[in-house]
C-alpha cells in the first residue's frame, strides 16, 4: 500500500497554521529523563503536527510525571489542530524497536499510514516532520525517510546525514566530528541506511519488515531497518532539510545499567557532546551488534567464515586495544564477539525474516557501500585532523619554550657527566674482564658457572621442567632463566654476551636507572645525579658483583625502574614546567579574559571525567598557571613497566617477591589515585614464579627454603651484623677497602655511603605536607627490606664445599637502600626554595655540612672501590677464555650419543695422604649455568626451616662417588661398563687452578701426577690426549681374557639392552639410540628378544616414551629410567613432559603478552599547558 500525501500537503504548506498529518509520532522513554521534556515541547511546536503522539515507557516504575509531562507539552494546543495523546507503559521491554511494537498494539486508534520514530533525547526542529511529509509525498517508493541528525547541546554541529557502510559492515557517516553544518551535506538523498532517531516509517513497510532486529538494541537498529527494506524493493532517502537534535545518550555512555540519565546535560567545552560522555561505556554493545549485523547479512555459506574471522578479529583488535593502552575495550572486544556469537538462535531468526521480506538480491546494494578507497580516505583525513588539533592546542609561548629548552639542556648535560662518570669508574675498575670478554672469554666466579647456551638451549633450560646438572632431577628452572631470554636475544643469542653485560655493566646501569627513578621525585639534576652515584655505589650491589651473584645484580639494577613505574602509574611524578607568562604578567586584581570565538563557547580546555569521577556541572575550570609537561594523571603504560620491572626483580632474587608484594601494598595506601593499578603490577611476577611456588607447596614449610634461594652456585659468605646490615652492607666488605686505609677507618668506611644516606632519610621525617606520607611510605619499605634481610641470612638455603650455606641478604638491603634513598630524594627536592624562606641562621651551615659530606662520601667511596676491583681483590671474577673440555671430549658430548664427560678435580691438600676428590658430569664446555636451580641445590637439605639436616646422596649420587673412588684409588677391575652406564665417554682431570691457597705448589703439582698416574693404570681408561685443559682418558674396555677381542662400551645416554641384563656389563649386547637434548627422536630396528630402553637419567614419573604412537610402559631400572621397548621396532620418541608445563607456559605468555602490550609506550603530548 502506497499512500502519498500529495492532497494534503500541498493546500497546507504555506498555511500559517499548524495542522495535523496522517503520522503517528512514537516517542520512547525509560521513566523522565532530561531530554524528555526538550523533545516533547518540539513535538508540540511543529508547522504540522502528527495525528497522535504515542509515548511508550519502558520504565520498569510507573511515574505519572511522564504523563503530566506529555499533556502540559501540548496543553496550549486546542481544536481539531491538537493531535490525540496516549501513553503506554510497557516494563521490561529491551529494544527500541519492542517498545515501538508494544506501543502500536495497544494503541486502539487506527493505523495511520506513518510512524515517526522518536528517542527521548532527539529533539525535532519545527519543521522537520513538513519537510518529511513533503519528501515522501513526492516519492511513493520511499519506504524510510531520515533526517539530519545535529548535536544535542550545539546545535551547529553534525551528526549524520544518511548512512553507508563498508563491503565488511564498517559504519561510515562521512562526517567528521565537530563538523559544523554549512549545508555540504544537503545534496543527498538516497543513501544506504539512515539513523532510526527521527526516521518516517511508512506503517505496512514497518508490518512487513517485522519492525528493527531485537538483538541489535539500540545500536545498528536504524541502519538495519534500512539495509532490509532496500532489499525488499523501497527506496530510503535522507532529507537534510529536516533537522532533528540528537543527545546521544545511549552512544555515549550517558545511560546508566537501567537505563536512567542522570543530571542536566553540560557541555562548558562546546564541542557539542556532554561532558560527561564516555563511549567507552557503550562499547561492548555496539560491537556485539556489529557482529550480528555482519552474521545476518552475510550470504549463507561465508557465515562460517564469518564466525571465524569475528573471533579471530576480536582477538586481534583486544591486541590492539592492549597496545593503545584501552584494557577494559580490549575485554569488550573478545566478550563482544562471544555474547554475538553465543546467539545463534537470535541469529537465524534475524536471517530468517531478513529472507522472507528480500525481493532484491544483495549486489543492488554495491552502489550506494563505500569502497575501500573511500575507507583508507576517511581514515586517513580523520587521522590528520586529529594531528591538526593537537597543534592548535594552546602551545607555550616563545619565552616559556626558551625557560623548558633551558630545562632539557640542563638535565641532559647532567646526565651526560654522571653517566661518563660512571663509565669512566667501570671501565677502569673492570678493563681488564672487558677485554677478556671481547676476546671470547666467558665470566666465572665464586657464585657464577659460565655459559655458553644458545637462546634455543636456554628456553629448553627455563621451560622443560627438568634439572640437567649431574644426572638430572625434576624441578622448574630459575626464573631468572627466563629473565635472561630478552638480553640474549638482543645480544644475537649468546648468554655469554648477555651475562657480560649485565654484570660488567651493572654500574653505569644501576646508576641510570636511579637518576630516572630519582626524577619522579625531584627535578633537581643535582640531586637525581647524587641519586645515580649512591645507587651505583651501594655495598651490596658491589658485593655482589665481585661474587658473581648475576640475580642479585639484576634485582639491584632493575628495582629503580619499578619506583619509577610505580610513581608515573598513580601520576605523582614530578616533571618539567614553568611559570605561565600570563600568570607572571596577570595582576591579582586583574579580570581574567576568557577568549570565547565561537558561540560564546570559552576555549577553556575541561578534562574529561571518567564514569567514577563525573564532572562537576557549576565547577568552572582555574585558569593556566603552568605551562610545559602536563600535569600527571596516572599511566597504564608505566604500570605495566612496573609490572615488568618488579618481574625482573623477583626472577633475580625470589626472596624479594613477599616483600615486594607488601611495599606494593604501602604504595597502594600512600597513593592519591589509582591504587588498583599498583597491586596489579604483581601478577607477572606471580606468574612468573608459578611454577616455583607450586614445587614449594608440594615441599611444605621446607618450600620457604626454594623461596630465599638466590639462583646460581650457592656461595658462602659471613653475613654482616645486624647495624651493617641496617647502613646497607650484606656482609664483609673488607675486600672494598683499601690496604692503606688506617685500621680504625678501614672497619667503618663500607658504612659510610650507608650512614649518609641514612642520615638524610631521617631528615626526611621531618618533612610536611604534601610529602610526608610519601617520607613515611619510604621508610615502610626500608624496614621491609631490612626484616628480609634478616630473614635470608637465617635459613639455609644449600650445602657448598660440605658447608651449609644460608640466604644472601645483598637484594633484600638492596630493596631498605632504594626506601631509604628514595626518602633521602624526596627530602631533598626543592631544598634551596625552602632555605629561601629563612633568614640566614643555623640551618644554612648545617645544610651545607651535610651536602658537603653527601657529595664527598660517595664520590670518595666509588673511588676507593675503582682502585680495589683494579689492583686488589674487590672483584673475584674472571675471563676464562680457554676451553674446559678437550677437543675430543667436546666432540663426543655433541655426537648423536649425547655422551658426558666425567671431570675429576684435585683439591690438594699440604698433607699428600689427605687430599680429595670432586667429581662433575659435564653435559658441555664445563659447568653451565643452564644446568643449575635452586629447586636442585636445596633437596640437599630437609627438615627444620633454621636448623635443617644434610640429606645424605641418593642411590645415584652414591653410584658415582664410588665409581670415582675407586678410580681416585687405583682400584683393580674393568670401569668401561660403569661409566658407559653412565653415559660417560671421556674422564677428564682438569688442571691445578692458579690459586692453591696454602698449599706448595710443589705439594700440589706431586698429587695431580699421582692422580694421573692412577687413572693410567685404570683397566678401562685409555689415554687420549694431555694439555693446557688437563689430561682426557676414553673409556675403553679391555679384554677379560688375554689374546680375546674387548667388548665395545657404548656410552650413550639412550641406550637399549636386553631384558634383565645388567646395564654396567660391558659385554651385554646394548644399543645405543640416537639422542639430543635429553630427548630421543629416531628409528629403531627390530630385535630378536625383549628389550629395554635404559636412559642415564634419575627415573621421575614424567618421563614419557612412544614407539610409533603407542606409550611404553616404564619399568623398574633401579635409579635409571626405563621403558619396556619388547622386539618391535619404529619410530621411537622419548622426551620429559611435565604436566603443569603447557598451562604454565600459556598462562605466562598470555600475561607477558597483555603486559608487554600495555607498555608499549604511546606518542606523549609535548607543549600544553598543565
Amino acid at each position: 500500500m502506497t499512500d502519498t500525501l500529495l492532497p494534503v500537503d500541498l493546500p497546507t504548506a504555506t498555511s500559517p497554521t499548524p495542522v495535523t498529518t496522517p503520522v503517528s509520532a512514537v516517542v520512547v522513554t525509560r521513566g523522565l529523563t532530561p531530554y524528555l521534556a526538550t523533545t516533547l515541547a518540539a513535538l508540540a511546536v511543529q508547522t504540522r503536527r502528527p495525528l497522535r503522539v504515542l509515548v511508550v515507557d519502558v520504565a520498569h516504575a510507573a511515574d505519572d510525571s511522564v504523563e503530566q509531562l506529555l499533556h502540559g507539552s501540548f496543553a496550549d494546543i486546542t481544536g481539531s489542530a491538537a493531535p490525540a495523546l496516549r501513553l503506554v507503559r510497557a516494563p521490561g521491554v529491551r529494544s527500541f524497536g519492542q517498545a515501538v511494537r508494544r506501543g502500536l498494539t495497544v494503541d486502539d486508534a487506527p493505523p495511520t499510514t506513518w510512524l515517526w520514530l522518536l528517542h527521548d533525547d532527539s529533539a525535532p526542529a519545527a519543521t522537520a516532520l513538513s519537510e518529511l511529509v513533503r519528501a515522501v509525498g513526492h516519492a511513493p517508493s520511499v519506504a524510510v525517510a531520515g533526517v539530519k541528525q545535529r548535536t544535542w547541546t550545539d546545535p551547529e554541529r553534525l551528526l549524520e546525514v544518511g548512512l553507508r557502510s563498508s563491503r565488511s559492515g564498517r559504519r561510515m557517516t562521512d562526517v567528521e566530528p565537530g563538523e559544523l553544518d554549512q549545508g555540504q551535506h544537503d545534496g543527498r538523498e538516497d543513501v544506504l541506511g539512515v539513523g532510526i532517531a527521527g526516521a518516517l516509517v511508512r506503517r505496512d513497510a514497518w508490518d512487513d519488515l517485522g519492525g528493527t532486529d531485537p538483538i541489535l538494541g539500540p545500536f545498528g537498529d536504524g541502519f538495519d531497518l534500512s539495509r532490509r527494506a532496500r532489499l525488499a524493493g523501497h527506496r530510503v532517502i535522507v532529507v537534510p532539510s529536516a533537522v532533528v537534535r540528537h543527545a546521544q545518550a545511549g552512544y555515549l555512555g550517558l545511560r546508566s545499567t537501567s537505563g536512567d540519565v542522570a543530571g542536566v546535560p553540560v557541555d562548558r567545552d562546546g564541542d557539542g557532546e556532554d561532558d560527561r560522555a564516555d563511549p567507552r561505556r557503550s562499547f561492548a554493545a555496539r560491537r556485539r551488534a556489529l557482529v550480528h549485523s555482519r552474521l545476518v547479512s552475510a550470504p549463507l555459506p561465508l557465515v562460517p567464515v564469518v564466525v571465524v574471522l569475528a573471533l579471530v578479529a576480536s582477538v586481534v583488535r583486544a591486541l590492539g586495544r592492549l597496545a593503545a593502552k584501552q584494557p577494559g575495550l580490549a575485554v569488550d572486544e573478545v566478550r563482544a564477539a562471544l555474547a554475538a556469537l553465543a546467539r545463534p538462535d537470535g541469529v537465524a531468526r534475524a536471517r530468517l525474516g531478513a529472507t522472507r521480506s528480500r525481493r532484491l538480491p544483495r549486489r543492488t546494494l554495491r552502489p550506494l557501500q563505500a569502497g575501500w578507497r573511500d575507507v583508507w580516505s576517511q581514515s586517513r583525513d580523520r587521522r590528520l585532523a586529529r594531528a591538526e588539533a593537537r597543534r592548535v592546542v594552546q602551545a607555550p609561548s616563545e619565552l616559556e619554550l626558551r625557560e623548558l629548552a633551558t630545562l632539557a639542556t640542563r638535565r641532559r648535560t647532567t646526565l651526560a657527566v654522571v653517566a661518563g662518570l660512571l663509565v669512566v669508574v667501570a671501565g677502569v675498575a673492570l678493563g681488564p674482564l672487558v677485554a677478556g670478554v671481547v676476546g671470547g672469554g666467558r665470566l666465572v666466579g665464586d657464585a657464577l658457572l659460565p655459559s655458553t647456551a644458545r637462546l634455543g638451549d636456554l628456553w629448553s633450560a627455563a621451560t622443560s621442567g627438568w634439572v640437567a646438572d649431574g644426572l638430572g632431577g625434576p624441578g622448574p628452572a630459575d626464573a631468572l632463566l627466563t629473565a635472561l631470554l630478552v638480553p640474549t636475544a638482543l645480544a644475537g643469542g649468546s648468554t655469554t654476551t648477555a651475562v657480560a653485560v649485565l654484570l660488567l655493566g651493572s654500574v653505569v646501569l644501576a646508576g641510570l636507572g636511579a637518576w630516572a627513578a630519582a626524577g619522579a621525585a625531584t627535578r633537581s639534576v643535582a640531586v637525581r645525579g647524587w641519586a645515580a652515584v649512591v645507587w651505583a655505589g651501594a655495598p651490596a650491589l658491589l658485593l655482589s658483583l665481585g661474587d658473581g651473584r648475576l640475580g642479585a645484580v639484576v634485582a639491584h639494577v632493575a628495582l629503580p625502574w619499578v619506583a619509577l613505574g610505580l610513581a608515573r602509574a598513580v601520576g605523582v611524578q614530578r616533571v618539567d614546567q614553568v611559570l605561565s607568562g600570563v600568570a607572571t604578567a596577570r595582576h591579582d586584581d586583574d579580570e581574567v579574559d576568557v577568549e570565547t570565538p565561537v558561540r560564546g563557547t570559552p576555549t577553556v580546555p575541561t578534562p574529561r571525567a571518567s564514569a567514577d569521577t563525573p564532572a562537576a556541572v557549576g565547577d568552572v575550570p582555574a585558569t593556566p598557571e603552568r605551562v610545559g609537561a602536563p600535569d600527571p594523571t596516572g599511566s597504564i603504560s608505566a604500570a605495566a613497566g612496573a609490572a615488568i620491572a618488579f618481574a625482573v626483580v623477583v626472577a633475580g632474587s625470589p626472596a624479594l617477591l613477599v616483600p615486594g608484594v607488601l611495599a606494593l601494598c604501602v604504595v597502594a595506601l600512600c597513593a592519591p589515585r589509582r591504587r588498583g593499578r599498583v597491586l596489579l603490577v604483581a601478577l607477572p611476577a606471580l606468574a612468573l614464579l608459578g611454577p616455583t611456588f607450586l614445587e614449594a607447596g608440594r615441599r611444605g614449610l621446607e618450600g620457604w627454603r626454594l623461596l630465599i634461594a638466590d639462583p646460581g652456585l650457592p656461595g658462602g659468605s659471613t653475613a654482616a651484623d645486624p647495624v651493617s646490615r641496617l647502613l646497607g652492607v650484606p656482609a664483609d666488605a673488607s675486600s672494598l677497602v683499601p690496604d692503606v686505609l688506617p685500621a680504625p677507618l678501614a672497619e667503618a668506611w663500607p658504612l659510610a655511603l650507608g650512614a649518609v644516606v641514612l642520615l638524610l632519610a631521617v631528615l626526611a621525617l621531618l618533612r610536611g605536607a604534601p610529602v610526608a606520607r610519601a617520607v613515611r611510605g619510604a621508610w615502610v619499605v626500608a624496614a621491609l627490606g631490612a626484616a628480609a634481610a634478616t630473614i635470608s641470612v637465617a635459613v639455609p638455603v644449600g650445602i657448598s664445599d660440605s658447608v651449609v650455606v644460608h640466604g644472601w641478604a645483598g637484594p633484600a638491603l638492596s630493596l631498605a637502600g632504594a626506601g631509604f634513598l628514595a626518602a633521602a630524594v624526596i627530602g631533598a627536592d626543592r631544598l634551596r626554595e625552602r632555605l629561601a624562606h629563612y633568614t640566614f641562621g643555623w640551618r644554612q651551615p648545617l645544610v651545607a655540612v651535610v651536602t658537603l659530606a653527601a657529595v664527598v662520601v660517595p664520590v670518595a667511596w666509588l673511588g676507593t672501590w675503582t682502585w680495589q676491583a683494579r689492583s686488589g681483590d674487590a672483584v673475584g671474577l674472571r675471563a676464562v677464555e680457554r676451553s674446559i673440555v678437550p677437543a675430543v671430549g667436546l666432540q663426543a658430548q655433541a655426537s648423536q650419543l649425547s655422551s658426558r664427560v666425567l671431570a675429576v678435580s684435585l683439591e690438594p691438600t699440604q698433607d699428600p695422604e689427605a687430599a680429595t676428590v670432586t667429581w662433575q658430569l659435564l653435559r658441555g664446555d664445563g659447568p653451565e649455568l643452564v644446568d643449575q636451580a635452586a629447586a636442585e641445590s636445596t633437596r640437599t637439605l630437609s627438615g627444620d626451616l633454621l636448623t635443617p639436616d644434610v640429606v645424605p646422596a641418593d642411590v645415584a649420587t652414591s653410584e658415582v662417588d664410588e665409581l670415582v673412588a675407586r678410580l681416585a684409588s687405583a682400584a683393580t677391575g674393568d670401569v668401561a661398563g660403569e661409566l658407559a652406564a653412565l653415559g660417560v665417554a671421556d674422564v677428564l682431570v682438569p688442571p691445578l687452578p692458579e690459586d692453591v691457597g696454602a698449599v706448595d705448589p710443589e705439594v700440589a703439582a706431586t698429587q695431580l701426577d699421582e692422580l694421573v698416574s692412577r687413572l693410567d693404570s685404570t683397566a678401562g681408561l685409555e689415554r687420549v690426549t694431555r694439555n693446557v685443559t688437563g689430561t682426557l682418558w676414553r673409556v675403553q674396555a679391555t679384554a677379560t681374557v688375554a689374546g680375546a677381542a674387548a667388548p665395545t662400551a657404548l656410552p650413550a645416554w639412550a641406550r637399549l639392552v636386553p631384558a634383565g641384563a645388567d646395564v654396567t656389563d660391558p659385554a651385554v649386547a646394548a644399543v645405543a639410540v640416537p639422542s639430543a637434548d635429553r630427548a630421543v627422536d629416531s628409528t629403531v630396528a627390530p630385535g630378536g628378544e625383549d628389550r629395554v630402553l635404559v636412559l642415564a637419567e634419575r627415573a621421575d614419573a614424567r618421563w614419557h616414551a612412544w614407539l610409533d604412537g603407542r606409550s611404553l610402559r616404564s619399568v623398574d631400572g633401579g635409579w635409571r629410567q626405563a621403558f619396556a621397548v619388547g622386539a618391535d621396532g619404529g619410530e621411537l620418541v622419548v622426551r620429559y613432559d611435565s604436566p603443569e608445563r603447557t598451562p604454565w607456559l600459556v598462562l605466562q605468555g598470555v600475561v607477558a603478552l597483555v603486559t608487554i602490550l600495555l607498555a608499549v609506550p604511546v606518542r606523549r603530548r609535548r607543549g600544553a599547558r598543565a
